[in-house]
C-alpha cells in the first residue's frame, strides 16, 4: 500500500476510534499537538509541525502512534507515521509476571512510513520486545528493543533501543509533565553505517488545570530535539527547541 493512503487510514482511524472506545479498548489517549522551532537542518530552518498521537490499551495488549504533518517550504508538506503494537505477556497468560523493575514484557513489532523521498519514500520495519518498567513515580516507564529494517537498503538489519517515559510532577498547585522518548540507532540502520541518536523531551505545563477547567485538558510548554547524524548522515547534528501546545481528549 502506498504510504500516503496508508496514512489516510491512520489520520481515519484517528477520528473515529472515540466511536468505538467501550466496545474495543480497556482505555484510549488522543491528544493534539502544535510545534514551531527553528534552526532545524537539510531544509527549511523554520517549521511548523501537527503532532496527532493516539494509545490505547485492550484485551491482548496495548497500541500506539504517531503522525507528523510538517510545513516545509523547500519540499511541500511531509508526512511521518510510527504505528506500534505490542502483546502483552501477561495480558495473554492472565498471569502476575514481575522481575525486579520489569513489571510485563510485549511482544513489539512497528512500521514507519513518510510521503519523502518524493521518487523513494522511507518505508521501515521493527520487531522486537518491550519492557514495562511501570512504577509510582511515572506514568508510564518501558524500554523497547527491536531489530531494525530501511527497506531502501538491502540486506541489512540494525538494532533499535527506545526507552520512552512520562514523569507528572507539582511545584505548588501548577502541575507539569515531562515526557518523551530517545531513539538509539546502531550503525547497520543506515547506508553510511553511523549510529543515530534521536531524542525528543517534552516539558509542558498543565494549563487546563490552572486555570479551573474540568474537561478541557490543554498543556503548553517546549519541546526539545536532538538528532545526531540526521537521517544516517555522518556529521550531520540538529538542536532544536519547539514551542508547543497540546490537548488531550
Amino acid at each position: 500500500m502506498h504510504p500516503t493512503k496508508y496514512l489516510t487510514l491512520v489520520l481515519c482511524s484517528f477520528v473515529t476510534c472515540g466511536n468505538c472506545h467501550a466496545q474495543v479498548f480497556d482505555w484510549m489517549s488522543n491528544d493534539i499537538q502544535v510545534l514551531y522551532g527553528s534552526n532545524f537542518t537539510l531544509g527549511s530552518p523554520d517549521r511548523t509541525t501537527i503532532t496527532l498521537e493516539h494509545s490505547d490499551g485492550w484485551k491482548y495488549g496495548s497500541n500506539f502512534f504517531f503522525a507528523d504533518i510538517i510545513n516545509r517550504n523547500d519540499i511541500s508538506t511531509e508526512i511521518y507515521t510510527e504505528v506500534y503494537s505490542y502483546l502483552s505477556f501477561n495480558k495473554i497468560t492472565q498471569a502476575n509476571f514481575s522481575l525486579g523493575p520489569i513489571k510485563d514484557f510485549s511482544l513489539l513489532a512497528s512500521l514507519n512510513i513518510s510521503n519523502k523521498p518524493e521518487r523513494d519514500n522511507f518505508r521501515a520495519y521493527l520487531l522486537g520486545i518491550s519492557f514495562d518498567l511501570k512504577n509510582e513515580w511515572f506514568n508510564y516507564l518501558q524500554l523497547d528493543i527491536a531489530a531494525y529494517k530501511d527497506e531502501n537498503i538491502a540486506g541489512r538489519y540494525g538494532v533499535q533501543v527506545t526507552p520512552v517515559w512520562s514523569y507528572p510532577f507539582s511545584m505548588g498547585k501548577v502541575k507539569f509533565k515531562f515526557r518523551g522518548f530517545t531513539d538509539f540507532k546502531t550503525g547497520n540502520c543506515s547506508q553510511s553505517n553511523v549510529t543515530q541518536i534521536l531524542s525528543q523531551p517534552q516539558l509542558v505545563l498543565d494549563l487546563g488545570d490552572l486555570v479551573g477547567w474540568q474537561k478541557e485538558h490543554v498543556y503548553i510548554g517546549t519541546e526539545y530535539s536532538y538528532w545526531h547524524n540526521k537521517f544516517g548522515l555522518k556529521g550531520i547534528d540538529e538542536s532544536v527547541v519547539q514551542a508547543m501546545v497540546m490537548g488531550v481528549f
